[in-house]
This record gives C-alpha cells, structure tokens and sequence, in this order.
C-alpha cells in the first residue's frame, strides 16, 4: 500500500495506541478468577459458596494472543519508523527564508529551524529593550533619545507657634535629577518583527506538510 509521510506518522501513533492496549490484555491474561464466600473450609460444606457471593473474572486473550499481537505491532513500527528515516533523508520542501532568500530543505531541517531556531528568534525579539514612552525628551539622534526624571528632595519640619501649637513646614533640599540616553528599539518595530517571526513560522509548517506528502519509500 502507497503510504506517505503523513501517512506513517498517524499510522505509528495508531500503533503506539495499540500497543498499549495490548499491553494491558496482557497484563489481565495471565489467570481466571472466582471469588466467594464460604462458611466453612472443612467438612461436607467445605468451599461451598454462600448464595449472591461469587464472582468471576475470565480472561478474553490468551498470553500467546497477546503476545503475538504485540509482536506484530512492534514489527510494523519498526518498519515504519525505517522506512519513514530513509524517506526523511529525500523529502525535500521549497521555502522563503526570513531574509526573503528561497531555500530547499530537509524535513529534519525544517524541524530544526520550527522547534529550535524560530523559538529562539521570538525570544530574542520579545528581549530587546523598548524605547520610554512619554517622557520629557530634550535631545535625540539617530536610534537614540535623552530624557531627564526630576524629583524633588523635601524635609519635614516641625516647630511650634507663639500659641505652642506644632507646625509642620516643608523645606526644598534640591532636586536628584537622571539622565538617560535611550537606545530602546520603537515597540510598533518590536511587534513588526515579532509577525514577521511568526508568519516564517507558519511558512515552515507548510513547507514541512508539503514535505510530509511524499511518498514513502520501499525497504530493499
């Protein structure tokens, strides 16, 4: 039967399915029980059960059963899982490069760049520091501005009046001033190159479901 890579995927993790549940077959196939409740364990009534107390459990496959099915299943992934590597080795997918380059890659290659690479870049993106917003700048240039933060410095004191009531005044220490010079990147480029990450992402699944319809290859 023609499969393809696509094809192989589902069909492994239908297997894998399988397998459990044979697994579990196997585990329930290895004895037959019946339970009861007995007023005596001597005698003519020895083992004799007491009405409404039994109860059984029979297996539905045998070890031999299971075990060959399991067997069965496992050649098949093995199989499959050959046959899916060499075709890995061939299936090739066309794709536009973030810098607007055209490349042909490898499945592996494209998986490298969508679980690696691209989780990378958007981290790297989301890291870059982000130019102030509203502050009060008073020079600039090219990829960078300076703004000043001005606060005032003011010391409580207490004295009291002719009438000896306590009068609180304020008195002015000075001002601690910081300059910045800012070289945050402006947030509408941050959120620009953020897309353009995610729409390569989003070329990079489509390259790798295109790939994922070649046709399997054959073992010799």
């Amino acid at each position: 039967m023609n499969m393809t890579l696509g094809d192989a995927f589902n069909r492994r993790k239908k297997l894998s399915a399988d397998l459990q549940s044979w697994i579990n077959r196997l585990n329930l196939a290895g004895a037959e029980r019946h339970s009861y409740r007995t007023q005596a364990l001597e005698g003519e009534g020895a083992y004799r059960p007491d009405p409404g107390t039994e109860k059984s459990r029979t297996r539905t496959y045998t070890v031999e059963e299971c075990r060959a099915r399991i067997d069965a299943i496992l050649a098949e992934d093995q199989q499959l899982a050959l046959r899916i590597s060499r075709t890995n080795q061939r299936a090739r997918a066309e794709i536009v490069d973030l810098d607007g380059a055209t490349r042909v890659l490898s499945i592996p290659e494209l998986l490298v760049i969508k679980d690696d690479t691209i989780p990378k870049l958007e981290q790297a993106a989301r890291a870059v520091p982000l130019r102030a917003d509203d502050v009060g700048v008073y020079d600039s240039g090219e990829g960078w501005i300076r703004y000043r933060t001005v606060q005032k410095i003011e010391r409580k004191r207490e004295s009291f009046s002719e009438k000896g009531l306590k009068v609180e005044q304020m008195d002015l220490l000075g001002y601690d001033i910081v300059e910045v010079t800012d070289y945050g990147a402006d947030r509408r480029a941050q959120w620009d190159e953020i897309d353009r990450i995610g729409e390569f992402a989003q070329r990079v699944k489509q390259a790798i479901n295109r790939a994922n319809k070649t046709e399997l290859v054959e073992l010799d």
